[in-house]
């Protein structure tokens, strides 16, 4: 190969850089058949020069050969096409884009480059018309890619597509996204992930779920995605298949923060398993993963109560009181103690409600220490708590039978208390 060849084809061929369009390989098969670039032989020796310093990474000493070269008179558009499309590819590297993209607009205006490098140029521009923001300019040059190219790329289509949701068209972005994927035998991450947005946005809950399986398949140590493809299915009413997704992600130690536990405690109370539910959280709080607040300890106490196991809902029910801005949990665990017959602990657990309670309350809980009053035999106290009770619309009936009973029960323990006492007064 002749020097003079070898500065056409490098001007022709070796200046896509980072933006090479898709399928170049095959488009310099093509070019490299061209017998002739129009550009002389002098142009051509110094534009090979700058190519080179420009892949020594020398850019200014690149330009200064370019912007000399440009300053020439009688250039041949196919030579201002090549300096304008050079000059480009150095700001590129440059990372000026706002000027490369300027210099490709003024190649492309002399309507002198081969097709095939035309093709590239386009190509090119509409990546960095898309980095700026430009997507209107950005769509219409690769639709004009696409209307020229005789086997677009994958890249291609995901470009389309990522162009067209920032414009927010996403409907329109369906089908280059899909065809992205579908052409690509290892499709990249960030193609898929394309799809779940634009799947997202459309409402398309069973494509979601499907996309965010191929993510896991590519990524199965990302936990966003099981946590995701797991809402999805909750929301689908896949239950069954959520709770599948998000206990594989927990075997795996993918599960790290606060919300993804409570996700896969609530996913295992709604599929009648509380036992693992209570377990869950338990080892959640002490890992550390969990915040030990009044939310995390209610859970776990309903689902101890739901798996049977109400001794060991006693603890995090008293712990879910202490931390709860209201008394509802003391009431409850009040309750708890009252079932059993455990009066003092009751009464305990009462008061500390009744502090906590709103107005609306305070009737039932003063209902309740007096239940528990009445148990231990504290009538007098009993007898208050009642009738303070009474005076709430919702209980008054209750109270006022819990009086009757109480006055009953009273009277039947000093009688019982008169019977010990009389063999000792016989005697």
């Amino acid at each position: 190969m002749t020097r003079s060849v070898a500065i056409a084809l490098a001007l022709v061929l070796g200046l896509a850089l980072s933006f090479a369009s898709p399928g170049a390989a095959e488009q310099q098969k093509e070019r490299a058949k061209s017998k002739s670039t129009g550009i002389s032989k002098a142009v051509a020796e110094k534009l090979l020069t700058a190519y080179e310093l420009m892949n020594e990474d020398k850019f200014d000493e690149s330009l200064a050969i370019v912007d000399a070269l440009a300053d020439r008179r009688r250039l041949k558009p196919p030579e201002v096409a090549q300096l304008h499309r050079f000059r480009g590819y150095i700001f590129v590297n440059k990372g000026m884009s706002e000027s490369a993209a300027a210099e490709f607009e003024q190649a492309l205006a002399q309507k002198a480059l081969d097709p095939d490098a035309e093709q590239v140029m386009i190509y090119s521009l509409a990546q960095i018309h898309t980095q700026l923001g430009k997507y209107d300019r950005a769509l219409e040059l690769i639709d004009g890619w696409f209307r020229a190219a005789e086997n677009p790329k994958p890249d291609a289509y995901y470009l389309k597509a990522m162009i067209l949701v920032q414009q927010e068209r996403f409907a329109d972005a369906v089908e280059p996204a899909r065809r992205a994927v579908e052409l690509s035998p290892e499709p990249r991450e960030s193609w898929v992930a394309l799809t779940v947005v634009i799947y997202s946005q459309l409402k398309d809950y069973p494509n979601v779920a499907s996309a965010l399986e191929r993510l896991i398949a590519i990524s199965p140590g990302k936990q966003q995605y099981w946590v995701q493809l797991a809402a999805v299915q909750k929301h689908l009413e896949r239950e069954a298949r959520a709770l599948a997704t998000m206990q594989l992600a927990y075997e795996a130690d993918l599960l790290k923060q606060d919300k993804e536990v409570r996700q896969l405690a609530r996913l295992l109370f709604l599929r009648q398993q509380p036992y693992e539910c209570a377990q869950v959280i338990e080892m959640g709080i002490e890992s550390g993963a969990v915040k030990a607040d009044a939310e995390a300890y209610r859970l776990m106490s309903n689902c101890y109560i739901a798996s049977r196991d109400n001794e060991r809902a006693l603890e995090p029910l008293a712990k879910a009181g202490e931390l709860a801005p209201d008394g509802d949990m003391y009431m409850l665990l009040g309750q708890m103690y009252l079932q059993r017959e455990r009066f003092a602990p009751a009464i305990a657990a009462l008061e500390k409600a009744l502090a906590k309670s709103k107005p609306d309350q305070r009737g039932s809980v003063q209902l309740l220490i007096g239940v528990a009053q009445l148990g231990s035999d504290r009538f007098d106290d009993a007898e208050r708590s009642f009738r303070v009770a009474s005076g709430d619309e919702k209980v008054r009936r209750a109270a006022e039978s819990y009086l009757s009973f109480l006055k009953a029960q009273r009277l039947r323990h000093e009688q019982q208390q008169q019977a010990q006492q009389t063999p000792a007064s016989r005697g």
